[in-house]
């Protein structure tokens, strides 16, 4: 199991390593033009949109644009920096099974001294690794960027915050990975993952707007996840988290006794 994880950390550091730079990239990008934007009319811009868009961006986000939680939330973490993950786990984990099958290399670790079971926890835990190294390390470059350009922001906000986004990205995890039991594709669970993530994104903005869906906007898995929120408070909804972490656990267990199960 350890030469498991081994080898995955070392197939993987490097494309992780590309999802690194590529998100503190974009948080400097984002932090440096926050002083700029400070500095226009933004309830002027804001009265300018179509009620429509405001209430389908969130309307607590509209209006706190000005404040570096809600333009952080809006423009960078609410949906664009999980995207990108999902990219990392719906391909990582389609890697572990489906892309195995899809690639004939299953039978020849079926073939080691190591069950089915170890093979899915050795993966898990280095994509566990990789992918709550990239919040904490975004959070931390937040954090520095900030201070280097005088923006006050709270770090007891961020730590939060780095608490939740990771425990949601991993509730994906256990999503992709439970796909991947299924599935016998890499590309289709990382697909599937991201196709997933972009249409409850999009369910619960609409929830915002339509009438008719505002009483369900529950059903989002992006309901469990308010960034401005917990960067502003520093306070976790520990009740969320527990549902996130039961998705995940679900999930691994899930794809754990299916591909105990499968026929390869």
């Amino acid at each position: 199991m350890i030469n498991i994880i081994k080898r995955q950390f070392n197939e993987q550091k490097n494309s992780v390593l590309i999802y690194l730079i590529s998100l503190i990239g974009y948080s400097l990008l984002m932090i440096s033009m926050f002083p700029q934007m400070k500095k226009m009319d933004i309830e002027a811009l804001i009265d300018s949109y179509p009620e429509e868009i405001a209430k389908f961006f969130g309307e607590s986000g509209m209006a706190s644009y000005g404040t570096i939680e809600g333009f952080l939330a809006m423009e960078f973490l609410s949906f664009f920096f999980i995207l990108i993950l999902m990219f990392y786990i719906g391909s990582a984990a389609g890697s572990v099974i489906a892309g195995q099958i899809e690639k004939k290399t299953i039978d020849f670790n079926l073939s080691q001294p190591i069950s089915r079971t170890k093979i899915v926890l050795s993966n898990t835990i280095i994509i566990m690794f990789f992918s709550g190294a990239l919040v904490t390390l975004i959070s931390l470059s937040i954090w520095l960027l900030c201070q280097s350009y005088n923006i006050d922001i709270s770090a007891k906000g961020l730590t939060a915050f780095t608490i939740l986004a990771t425990i949601f990205v991993w509730a994906f995890y256990g999503i992709a990975i439970l796909l991947s039991s299924i599935l016998r594709s890499k590309i289709g669970v990382t697909l599937l993952t991201v196709g997933f993530s972009l249409a409850s994104y999009v369910f619960l903005s609409l929830s915002r707007v339509s009438d008719k869906l505002k009483d369900y906007d529950r059903f989002s898995i992006f309901y469990l996840y308010n960034p401005e929120e917990v960067l502003k408070t520093g306070n976790i909804n520990w009740t969320h988290i527990a549902i996130l972490a039961s998705v995940f656990i679900i999930g691994l267990t899930g794809s754990i006794i299916i591909f105990n199960k499968k026929d390869v």
